[in-house]
């Protein structure tokens, strides 16, 4: 795992390996800019609002600047995730010292970028005066509007602006994020034309660019996006006197099942994973010390019945304008779509699903979704995932859901208000609707086109022609790609987290040599009986309630929190020993209000075992 140290607000590092970031002074390198604030609601914002807008600034820029590994498959777990350890000055220093706030914060990017995070925050000695330095064209008066909202210009987002204007009668203040002035512009040409409807008075935008200034971005995965965003969405909600703020996406981006075997850990994205919404709920909820709320409305929809949202709020001609490909540098005035990014493939079925195929023609993107010759490069490969994924899904049964797809498991236990039986019941109900419209989408082009696809007049390497006849096409995979996906995907397969309880040497065994001990042992024993009674009775492993644990180990909550977070990071040379893509549930559990207990998917094997196997190559 490649280490990284991150100071910010300094003019010059303290050491080779350091990177400097700052977002004020000559040394300025990150930009941080919101617009069309009012006086009154800038008036509301606290300093620790603008500590929260400066972290998030700096997390999502050195997201940005600082490359993962390989992309070859064998050397995922060793060189995809990244140790990144920021050093940031705060004007509200006790409060990010708070051991909560930081677990919290560790947790919640360590869960949605797959990537390990340490902080260390000191107190600004001269901090800056953000009213001079990140707002800009103050407007009059203040509008109160019901709802805040995140808005990108995309499907959903749109999708969910119009359903809260139009059939919820609502009025919204719309917060864009933007890297890109070709993103902004999108963003506002929508704004401007639901103006130009009649909804000005109900209706305000809030665009805010966030970016590196004289850096050219290295990792294009932009993992940390929703981190950003939801601090942004946080930060005009409090402004406005709110306490709550509205993702719009819908459920099965939001659970992002991986396409392919490959796309595991963090290269399949987590932007509004439920966990990921619940671990900032928490966190904003700790740093402000009152409840915040991220709601969702489109949870529970699938890509087609929001896209058909659109039409039902007689918008349907603006479809056109939304955006929802992530690569702004290949847009063009006319076609602003690759249309082999996943997220092109996913909007394109979605609009074909729910009939608006005509809104918006297939030369809007650079390649049409079904037609056109995609032998070069993955392009093929993506689309024949996509369509692949959801044909397994919709020949798996319920009983069989979680099982299949163990992805899902991670989502289950964070949906307010719904036992996780009832949340995998919906899900599976989700998924399967889903996958319903991606056949029809199919099955509805083989019906138009089945002259050509007879006569073999479509490209073979084109999506449909491999969905109708795929044993005559030849997909030219990357290089080394066949070992190399079987050697890893053999290691994940196979790559139980297996543990060696060892009470005679008060210690914790794990295949590559490596042990706990002392404190980090005292935790596990504390957690061994019920993990082992479970499994003797074939039922549900209890958690342990963060009082309790902290009594049987005899210290505080605080110090419990700070040793279990020791204990985490004590392990996380298991992802390069034994390929195993950790996050920081994979050996011990943590659930808000229910405490801790050793992961049910772990497996207890004999000390002489763990020890017959011997160190790993690349043990240290």
């Amino acid at each position: 795992m490649k280490q990284h140290v991150i100071e910010c607000g300094l003019t010059a590092p303290s050491s080779e390996e350091a990177m400097v970031m700052n977002v004020h002074g000559p040394a300025k390198n990150v930009n941080l800019r919101i617009d069309y604030i009012s006086r009154t609601m800038l008036s509301n914002l606290p300093d620790l609002l603008i500590d929260l807008l400066e972290v998030a600034a700096y997390v999502y820029c050195a997201d940005q600047r600082l490359a993962r590994g390989s992309d070859q498959l064998s050397k995922f777990g060793e060189s995809w995730r990244r140790s990144m350890r920021f050093k940031i000055p705060v004007r509200d220093l006790s409060v990010w010292q708070d051991p909560d706030v930081q677990e919290a914060l560790i947790d919640t990017l360590g869960f949605l970028s797959d990537d390990s995070y340490s902080f260390e925050f000191r107190q600004a000695e001269t901090p800056v005066q953000p009213k001079e330095l990140y707002f800009h064209d103050l407007i009059d008066p203040a509008d109160e509007h019901d709802e805040v909202a995140l808005f990108s210009g995309g499907v959903d987002s749109f999708a969910g602006a119009v359903t809260d204007l139009v059939a919820n009668n609502r009025s919204l203040t719309l917060v864009g994020h933007y890297s890109s002035t070709k993103v902004r512009s999108v963003q506002e040409g929508l704004i401007a034309e639901l103006t130009r409807r009649g909804f000005d008075r109900r209706l305000s935008y809030i665009p805010v660019w966030v970016s590196n200034e004289g850096v050219r971005a290295r990792e294009y995965t932009q993992r940390t996006r929703s981190f950003l965003f939801a601090c942004l969405g946080l930060v005009v909600a409090r402004m406005s006197g709110k306490d709550s703020f509205s993702f719009y996406e819908n459920g099965v981006v939001s659970i992002n099942l991986p396409l392919a075997g490959d796309v595991v850990g963090g290269r399949a994205t987590r932007t509004t994973h439920p966990k990921v919404l619940r671990g900032l709920e928490q966190l904003f909820s700790l740093i402000l010390d009152r409840e915040i709320r991220i709601q969702t409305p489109l949870q529970w929809l699938t890509k087609k019945e929001v896209t058909a949202k659109i039409a039902a709020a007689g918008m349907a001609d603006l479809l056109d304008q939304t955006v929802s490909c992530t690569r702004p540098r290949k847009w063009t005035e006319s076609q602003k779509h690759c249309g082999v990014c996943s997220q092109c493939i996913d909007r394109r079925f979605g609009i074909l699903a729910a009939g608006l195929g005509d809104q918006e023609p297939s030369d809007r993107y650079m390649q049409d979704l079904l037609l056109d010759d995609r032998s070069s490069g993955d392009d093929l490969r993506m689309a024949l995932a996509y369509v692949t994924l959801f044909k397994k899904i919709a020949a798996t049964s319920k009983e069989r859901f979680l099982v299949d797809f163990p992805e899902i498991v991670s989502a289950v236990g964070h949906f307010p208000g719904l036992t996780t039986s009832q949340a995998g019941d919906r899900l599976f109900d989700l998924f399967q609707r889903h996958a319903k419209s991606v056949e029809d989408v199919i099955s509805s082009a083989v019906r138009e086109h089945g002259a050509a696809l007879y006569r073999n007049e479509l490209p073979a390497a084109s999506l449909l022609s491999s969905c109708y006849n795929r044993g005559h096409v030849e997909i030219t995979p990357p290089s080394n790609y066949d070992s190399d996906a079987k050697a890893f995907m053999d290691r994940l397969s196979m790559q139980t987290l297996e543990f060696a309880f060892d009470d005679e040497q008060d210690r914790v065994l794990f295949q590559g040599g490596l042990a706990l001990e002392g404190a980090n042992f005292k935790i596990v024993a504390a957690l061994i009986e019920a993990f082992r009674s479970a499994k003797k009775r074939q039922t549900e492993v209890p958690f342990l309630p963060a009082p309790d644990l902290a009594d049987q180990l005899s210290i505080s909550e605080q110090s419990m929190r700070q040793q279990l977070r020791r204990l985490r990071e004590a392990i996380e040379p298991l992802n390069v020993t034994m390929g195993i893509p950790m996050d920081q549930d994979t050996f011990i559990q943590t659930r808000e209000r229910a405490g801790y207990r050793l992961n049910p998917r772990c497996r207890e094997i004999a000390v002489a075992d763990i020890l017959a196997v011997g160190p790993t190559a690349g043990t240290p």
